[in-house]
């Protein structure tokens, strides 16, 4: 069994016992949907049984109230048997029963919940469509008000679940009006009950991987849907879908963890046992040092995960590490497999052993449930934010004795808001940022009182003289500033600038 985290409570420790022997017991069966390509229904019967499908829900509502960490401990150990399963299991969980815990009213959590939590339901998820994908803002399929109904038009593609699912949550448009989409007030958030007329299959794709999980088309053709199964009213699609993704990426990622174990232990116990050139293979240190590569791997995105999955439980904002998660096991999931079927030889790459079939389902990982090129944006734009503080250029200045620069904590001398006085700032950057423009907040530290306007009209004088050059955004605001050649040279004379370290013979320089 993977090792369970510090912060686990002791149900989560007997979850995880409980899921790993369930799991191990249906091992076989998970490797019969490779072949079979048949929806495990049995299997999801049985962790219906077991109340695992109420993980996440309270228990006022018929659930086990575990968490985000109970569903990730489930479902990285369901993934052992296939994506089938884990498939089916955690899409139920992001597709439907996180928006209503979240946004749903009493009335809607007391219809829908307690029957998911028994198992008798399975859920989809519909955002997606045939022209939109990442930008989940321009989705096109429309939702009318008609009395206390509203009827939808349009059409979801890469449906997991599709054809299985008892419930649907299906993103809709409630609104053309420019203001609500600058706003992001247009979408609308529906449950749909399989069997609705005008509701439909439209097809089913084949899929390089995910043996036994139905992916495909829905067709929404004047489908009535009761203005009661709304959520969060009009208008609350877009933050109902954004605040859930956060819950998708990290119970979507832990799905990937049970297949990198699975790997691993093939790939080790195998090379335990392939004898060659008169030892096992797993004594050349090269498959050694491939071993630790994917124990490494397995650690870190273990850890990954869960640290994402109990600030989640704590309430607290994850969306960066949702998404370093989602990124980095994604992505390192691949190389594990690629690595397995290495250490295995010709042997993993055939299928009489699971890890060819983990690897087919690599590619999708780095897709669903937002892409890493989406991962990556969302890292970037979060962490410039949350680490704004820490990520300033440090004050530098010039050391005294050494004359190089470094940085200081120490309040620099400022100078006269005048155009002489930027331009002792900006030659003063130089020095220390040769290369650099300096920002005006940083010009406005070391100027004496000078207000945004007075320093404006001084940086514009300035470059009118050819003795600075700004950097302005597309409305034309300055942003930064540096010395050219000429506001060096009127600043201070070449001396100033000059520094050459002891060992250079003085007899070099000209």
């Amino acid at each position: 069994m993977a090792k369970p985290f510090p912060w686990w409570s002791e149900k989560h420790k007997k979850l995880a016992e409980e899921a790993k022997k369930f799991v191990d017991q249906n091992l076989s069966r998970g490797e019969e949907i490779t072949w079979t390509k048949e929806f495990p229904i049995d299997v999801l019967n049985k962790v219906g049984e077991k109340g695992w499908f109420g993980a996440l829900i309270p228990e006022a509502y018929g659930g086990l109230g575990l968490g985000v960490t109970g569903n990730c401990i489930i479902t990285e150990e369901l993934s052992r048997i296939g994506a089938a399963v884990a498939g089916a299991y955690c899409v139920t969980m992001f597709g439907g029963v996180e928006q209503l815990l979240l946004y749903g009213s009493e009335a809607q959590k007391q219809k829908w919940l307690p029957p998911v939590a028994k198992g008798k339901v399975i859920a989809a998820i519909g955002i997606t469509e045939p022209a939109i994908g990442s930008d989940a803002a321009g989705i096109e399929t429309t939702a009318r008000r008609e009395g206390d109904e509203y009827v939808l038009n349009g059409k979801k593609r890469f449906i997991t679940n599709a054809g299985v699912a008892d419930m649907h949550l299906i993103y809709a448009k409630t609104s053309e009006k420019p203001e609500d989409k600058a706003k992001y007030t247009h979408l609308s958030a529906f449950l749909i009950k399989k069997g609705t007329p005008g509701f439909s299959i439209e097809r089913i794709n084949e899929l390089q991987g995910w043996p036994g999980l139905p992916n495909g088309f829905l067709d929404l053709d004047e489908v009535h849907v009761p203005s009661e199964n709304i959520i969060a009213g009009e208008g609350m699609g877009w933050k109902i879908l954004v605040d859930g993704l956060n819950f998708e990426r990290v119970l979507f990622t832990s799905g990937m963890l049970g297949p990198m174990r699975e790997a691993i232990r093939y790939a080790v116990s195998y090379a335990q046992r392939r004898i060659q050139f008169g030892q096992p293979t797993a004594e050349f240190q090269v498959n050694q040092f491939h071993m630790a590569d994917m124990f490494a791997g397995l650690k870190t995105a273990r850890l990954l995960v869960y640290y994402a999955a109990n600030l989640l439980d704590m309430k607290a904002e994850a969306m960066a590490e949702a998404a370093t998660a989602k990124l980095y096991t994604s992505e390192t999931y691949g190389q594990i497999m690629s690595t397995a079927i290495q250490v295995m030889g010709g042997d993993g790459w055939t299928q009489f052993y699971p890890v060819e079939s983990f690897m087919r389902d690599s590619k999708v990982n780095q897709i669903g449930a937002g892409t890493s090129e989406v991962m990556r944006m969302i890292i970037y734009r979060g962490e410039l934010r949350a680490m704004a503080e820490d990520l300033k250029m440090p004050v530098r200045k010039v050391h005294e004795k050494l004359g190089v620069p470094i940085s200081t904590t120490e309040s620099l001398p400022k100078m006269e808001a005048s155009e002489k006085g930027v331009l002792e700032v900006l030659a003063e950057n130089y020095r220390v940022n040769p290369g650099l423009y300096m920002t005006r907040e940083e010009i406005k530290q070391r100027l004496n009182a000078v207000s945004d306007a007075n320093l404006d009209k001084l940086l514009t004088a300035l470059e009118a003289k050819d003795m600075a050059k700004l950097f302005r955004d597309k409305r034309g605001a300055i942003l930064m500033a540096r010395a050219s050649h000429i506001g060096l040279k009127q600043a201070k004379p070449l001396d100033y600038y000059k520094w050459f370290p002891e060992w250079l013979n003085r007899e070099y320089l000209f």
